[in-house]
């Protein structure tokens, strides 16, 4: 990944301890693109001694607001990983992640897990 992508609404950087990427702001449909290359990044072995990751962590505790086409991009993502690959999505229960990815019956997507976090 370039180390970060920056607009007015979203900064995306990698995680320091994970693959991953951490997100804080406000996801909009603009961000399709560069959210999927973030992703796409996490999951390339870029140098010989790296590994493939079987959890790619997209932690979105910093986000306000999430547009449906960002989700849709997290699906997307999830459903092109080969398990044991996961995506593990890391969010406060102000997203609403868990009624909203249940509502469209993608809750049963096993290369997907939520995680939530208490926003204290």
């Amino acid at each position: 990944m370039r180390d970060y992508f920056a607009d007015d609404l979203l900064l995306i950087m990698p995680t320091t301890h994970s693959p991953g990427v951490r997100l804080s702001g406000e996801v909009v449909s603009s961000h399709r693109g560069p959210l999927a290359l973030a992703l796409t990044d996490q999951t390339q072995a870029g140098d010989p001694g790296r590994a493939r990751a079987d959890e790619i962590l997209i932690d979105l505790t910093g986000v306000r607001y999430l547009a449906n086409s960002g989700l849709e991009t997290l699906i997307a993502f999830a459903v092109h990983l080969q398990p044991p690959q996961c995506l593990v999505v890391r969010a406060t229960a102000d997203l609403n992640l868990h009624d909203r990815i249940a509502a469209r019956g993608w809750d049963r997507i096993e290369t997907l897990r939520l995680e939530d976090v208490s926003c204290a």
